[in-house]
């Protein structure tokens, strides 16, 4: 004897709807904005979601935020100028980290910018040791290459928001990393933002 045929909607139709349903009622991931007022015209925007929580506000209106968080993305680091004229840039090192921006949408941000776009870290020798591996900083220290890129996922705490001369720093303090991926080698400089 066959059994009887299901009248109706397939349940499967119904499971499948509940979850379209369930997904699309959270809210984008950096939404649900909250501000912080600083000083001068500044407001500090804090997604929902975010991995850190505001703190307080510093001198000069450096927002500070408590809580640790992984982060992925691309690190360049290497000389800024191998130019004797260009002074004060002349034979110095740079890094600077571009998170991914799955991390970078849920991170505080200078609102009347938008997204991290960059990250600095206040412990950059930290980050070196760990991450860059020892014959590519002597190519570098015997200028046999100039800069060194790759991709990176690091745990950092003690996240922090400045905004300087019409440009908004993000900085963190470097905890620990993943075993670091392929490295790429450059002759070309690192690139600097800002003014």
């Amino acid at each position: 004897m066959r059994a009887p045929r299901h009248r109706g909607p397939s349940p499967w139709k119904a499971v499948v709807f509940a979850v379209v349903v369930a997904v699309t009622s959270f809210s984008a991931p950096g939404e649900n904005l909250k501000t912080v007022r600083a000083e001068n015209g500044l407001d500090y925007a804090i997604p929902g979601d975010s991995p850190v929580r505001f703190a307080s506000l510093g001198r000069f209106g450096v927002g500070l935020f408590n809580g640790r968080f992984a982060m992925s993305g691309t690190y360049h680091y290497g000389y800024l100028s191998n130019s004797p004229e260009a002074d004060s840039e002349y034979g110095v090192f740079d890094l600077y980290f571009v998170p991914d921006k799955k991390v970078a949408i849920r991170l505080p941000f200078w609102a009347q910018r938008r997204h991290v776009h960059e990250m600095r870290f206040k412990n950059d020798a930290d980050f070196v040791k760990a991450i860059i591996p020892p014959k590519a900083i002597r190519e570098l220290k015997e200028k046999k290459i100039f800069s060194v890129s790759g991709r990176a996922t690091v745990v950092v705490e003690d996240y922090r928001i400045s905004v300087e001369c019409d440009y908004p720093t993000y900085s963190v303090s470097f905890i620990t990393a993943e075993p670091p991926g392929v490295l790429l080698a450059s002759h070309a400089f690192v690139e600097q933002f800002g003014c």
